[in-house]
């Protein structure tokens, strides 16, 4: 790979992205304690919206991605974002009531919803095409990592300090990451350029040895290449709606699945600790379906990899339906995160890379916005069926559909030059 895939934005972006991916998958870990956590007495179905809220504010915030970061600057956004979830991380802590607690969770999906489109900009402008999705994900693997790191805290903080121990050891560690994202993180050369500063932007270009900032920046586009309406044109209308639907189908299996995977397969015999070591697999998997699939996308084009990823969630799935041997249902599992995290690890590559670098942002930040669509519906989707008192086979094939679903959309996406050449390196057999 060339130097800037270890540049000090993939670093701080891993970083930053791990913080997120432990506020946002560590949830399911305390989704048993919150059941039983008698001063506040919640139903699932109570317990499924508050998981939903934090995708609400996942929405608001990647819809807000985009004029954040024309105003601001991506680096700021990225600061600031940090530093909103973490400190409602510490609200959640705290919170006296379900109210509070759900404020708090929405307020950490506003800077989550801020980070993921902002930090996949970044990190696509900071790359190479040749290796690109490479870049990106070990970027964003830092989601995965994050889930392990909750999943690995929960067996000792859940059964010895309850679920509030989780909440507060989210905060923390963003007391050292700030600091240093203050101090060495650069900001975006296309940024730069659009606020009458090249030549800033080219001593930060010829320092990461970039091309496209200096090349394609804002500076020189269109008007009608920014906004939501750049979305639409240049025939990009049908892949921008196929991208929403995958990225929302794609957030609804992982959200629903991460949420609810301990506690169904605590309801099928499993004891808590157990439960809760299948979603430090599901995390593991992630990480390992994002770095494995970016190199599968670098090589061989990231479209049929996206699909592929998709249908190994289906799959794994569908499987666990059938109650194999427990050694069986771990390998499932850790499938089930490489076509769930890895597969939206995958989306943030293959939509950013289609788009120009002047409307980049607003397309992951609205991508990612409907998606939260799904977010918030995967919870309260797999809430429904735990209360319902379906069993396990059915609420496990239940997320199987969608990814099934999203692995056609994939499959559908014409094969285009922007949309594939742009995500994935090219070939004498041209686009994938």
């Amino acid at each position: 790979m060339s130097r800037n895939t270890f540049s000090p934005v993939v670093a701080l972006c891993l970083l930053a992205l791990t913080l997120e991916g432990y506020d946002l998958l560590m949830y399911g870990t305390v989704v048993p304690s919150l059941l039983t956590y008698e001063p506040w007495d919640l139903d699932p179905a109570t317990v499924g919206v508050l998981g939903s809220v934090v995708g609400v504010g996942m929405l608001v915030g990647a819809l807000a991605a985009g004029s954040i970061a024309d105003r601001w600057g991506r680096r700021r956004a990225l600061i600031a974002a940090v530093a909103l979830f973490s400190a409602a991380m510490g609200c959640c802590a705290i919170a006296s009531s379900p109210e509070m607690f759900g404020t708090a969770r929405f307020v950490v999906g506003v800077g989550a919803g801020v980070l993921m489109p902002t930090a996949a900009s970044m990190l696509i402008e900071f790359s190479r095409l040749e290796t690109r999705a490479r870049t990106v994900a070990l970027g964003f693997v830092g989601t995965s990592v994050g889930g392990i790191a909750a999943g690995i805290l929960s067996l000792w903080l859940v059964p010895a300090f309850g679920f509030r121990a989780m909440f507060a050891a989210g905060m923390i560690p963003a007391l050292l990451i700030l600091p240093m994202m203050v101090r060495y993180l650069p900001e975006s050369p296309a940024f730069l350029t659009s606020h009458q500063r090249p030549a800033a932007a080219q001593r930060i270009s010829t320092r990461y040895g970039l091309e496209e900032a200096v090349e394609n920046s804002d500076g020189g586009s269109k008007s009608s290449d920014r906004g939501i309406g750049a979305l639409f044109t240049a025939n990009r209308a049908r892949v921008t709606l196929s991208f929403w639907v995958m990225t929302l189908l794609c957030l609804l299996v992982l959200f629903g699945v991460a949420t609810w995977l301990p506690a169904v397969m605590r309801s099928a015999g499993y004891p808590l600790g157990a439960a809760l070591s299948f979603l430090l697999v599901l995390n593991v998997g992630g990480a390992v379906g994002a770095l494995g699939g970016a190199y599968l996308a670098d090589r061989f084009g990231i479209k049929p990899v996206t699909a592929l990823g998709f249908l190994c969630a289906a799959v794994s799935l569908a499987l666990i339906a059938t109650t194999p041997p427990i050694a069986f249902v771990y390998v499932l599992v850790l499938i089930a995160g490489m076509g769930t995290t890895g597969t939206q690890i995958l989306l943030n590559t293959f939509i950013g890379g289609y788009y120009p670098v002047s409307c980049r942002t607003t397309g992951l930040g609205v991508a990612l916005a409907v998606g939260r669509l799904g977010a918030i519906v995967g919870p309260t989707y797999g809430g429904l069926f735990v209360a319902a008192g379906a069993g396990t086979s059915t609420q496990l094939l239940a997320f199987a559909l969608p990814a099934i679903i999203g692995a056609g959309v994939t499959i559908l996406i014409p094969a285009g030059r922007s949309a594939a050449v742009a995500a994935a390196v090219p070939t004498s057999s041209g686009p994938r």
